[in-house]
């Protein structure tokens, strides 16, 4: 009887018990290029390959670093540039000194009460300092 198998499934190379597998460069580029398609998540590329998440996104760092050879371009990675930027708040309108005012502030889990007349400046970098 003669069997004809049309599908060859890609799974990972076979391990010893008690030992470390190590995998070739080809089948970790492989895995690393398909956890980076759309709408794929890595653990469940991570399961389909028999081996752990962690070692999926360890393999995706190697090969941004060039281990596993250049970048292919169907996993094409934007540049990005981190700036600090300034808080620019619009001058505060002057209040008037005979009124007395409570202002509740809350950022977060931050809660910040002011009461009196607090001059311009001092709300100014209150608000700059809660808002960074």
């Amino acid at each position: 009887m003669l069997l004809l198998v049309d599908t060859i499934l890609d799974i990972a190379p076979a391990r010893c018990a008690g030992r470390r597998p190590n995998f070739p460069p080809s089948f970790k580029r492989k895995v690393v290029e398909a956890s980076y398609q759309p709408g794929v998540s890595v653990s469940l590329i991570a399961r389909e390959h028999d081996i752990n998440a962690n070692m999926v996104f360890r393999w995706r760092q190697q090969y941004q670093d060039g281990a596993f050879g250049p970048v292919s371009q169907s996993a094409t990675f934007l540049p990005v540039e981190v700036i600090k930027a300034p808080i620019d708040l619009p001058p505060a309108a002057p209040l008037p000194q005979e009124s007395h005012s409570e202002i509740l502030i809350e950022v977060g889990n931050a809660k910040l009460r002011i009461t009196g007349t607090p001059g311009p400046q001092t709300l100014q970098l209150t608000l700059q300092q809660l808002l960074r």
